[in-house]
């Protein structure tokens, strides 16, 4: 154990030490959300107001659509006009109603334009739960009351969580920019070992009375808990400063950078291994996360047709899916596969890195 801390104090000093390792990993990301976060931050920001929404209505005042959109549970979301459906699709044209509801022979439509905001997504929120719940239970389920009893048995209930905060610009690029930097983190370890394994210093250092698992645990363990501070040094910044919503799930959504800064280890390290050059394998591994963030819409949100389902395995994909669904709400079974696939390709590449480290440094 002393010669694993001893190790690990030394690697952890030397990377902190590094003037490229500090100023790149961990001055840069936040120079980054500095300099974008100002126009990000109010870049299609949400429409949070719940001031009573125009929606104008081609229904009957009387009948049961009319009574539920007038019942004191729903009319406090809307200004209602009642009208015939030719105006009603007017007024929403003319920009005088955020939609219109409109009933036809039993069946209600929501006519809007596209790109509406909020209260035209409440408007539909409303009126889709009126339809699937019916009026009882959408008010019951307003006032916080549990619907089963006003529900049938197998009932497709849709949950419309009218508070919740909807991400912005500046929260969808925080997230982003972070699995990106963590990714390119993977250096530290790779600078790490090859001064101390490879060419002459790491000929001496093998010689040294310390075995082998106590001084690559040692380096591995600093090289990870360096690039796993660094990186937390963009999370708080980024959620102090900027107020970047990480949700309610946090440590999830730090297991899951963990899960990167793993990754990012591994694979430089088998790059370093299998190139034996620093130089090509920071080139090389340079390319790789560019590529890596390119097919994740890291930098742009591009169509990739058939590809998209080979590129939602690519790591950062896989980072995002679960740090976007513990946010925002996600499949469950999916954020615990993406999370499994990304542990478990960290743990091939340092099965692969042991293997070929082996016969390199023998």
């Amino acid at each position: 154990m002393r010669a694993f801390l001893a190790t690990f104090q030394t690697g952890f000093k030397y990377l902190w030490r590094s003037p490229v390792s500090v100023s790149v990993l961990v001055a840069f990301p936040i120079l980054l959300i500095l300099v974008l976060g100002k126009a990000l931050s109010s870049y299609i920001a949400p429409e949070t107001s719940l001031d009573p929404a125009p929606v104008a209505v081609a229904a009957d005042p009387e009948g049961p659509l009319g009574n539920f959109l007038q019942s004191r549970e729903i009319v406090r979301f809307f200004a209602l006009e009642f009208t015939d459906e030719a105006r009603a699709e007017a007024l929403v044209k003319q920009g005088d109603a955020c939609a219109a509801i409109v009933e036809r022979d039993g069946e209600v439509a929501v006519l809007r334009l596209p790109g509406s905001g909020l209260p035209t997504e409440l408007t539909l929120s409303v009126v889709d739960s009126y339809q699937r719940m019916g009026a009882a239970a959408t008010m019951a389920a307003l006032r916080g009351r549990n619907v089963n009893a006003l529900l049938g048995v197998g009932v497709d209930v849709k949950d419309v969580p009218l508070g919740k905060r909807t991400p912005n610009s500046m929260d969808y690029y925080a997230v982003t920019i972070l699995v990106m930097i963590l990714l390119y983190t993977g250096l530290n370890g790779m600078d790490l070992f090859n001064k101390s394994l490879l060419g002459e210093a790491g000929s001496r250092i093998r010689l040294a009375p310390i075995s082998g698992p106590a001084l690559v645990g040692g380096l591995l363990a600093a090289s990870t808990a360096t690039s796993y501070l660094q990186g937390m040094a963009t999370f708080l910044f980024s959620a102090l400063v900027y107020r970047v919503n990480w949700g309610g799930r946090v440590p999830l959504v730090l297991l899951t950078l963990l899960a990167v800064v793993l990754f990012s280890q591994a694979l430089c390290l088998f790059l370093l291994m299998l190139l034996r050059r620093p130089g090509a394998v920071t080139g090389a591994a340079q390319a790789l996360f560019f590529t890596m963030t390119f097919v994740s819409k890291g930098y742009a949100k591009f169509s990739w047709g058939a590809a998209e389902k080979v590129f939602a395995y690519a790591p950062n994909a896989l980072a995002h899916t679960v740090i976007f669904g513990a946010i925002y709400g996600g499949n469950e079974a999916k954020m615990a596969f993406s999370l499994a696939l990304l542990f478990g390709a960290g743990a091939a590449l340092f099965l692969c890195t042991f293997l070929l480290g082996r016969r390199r440094l023998a």
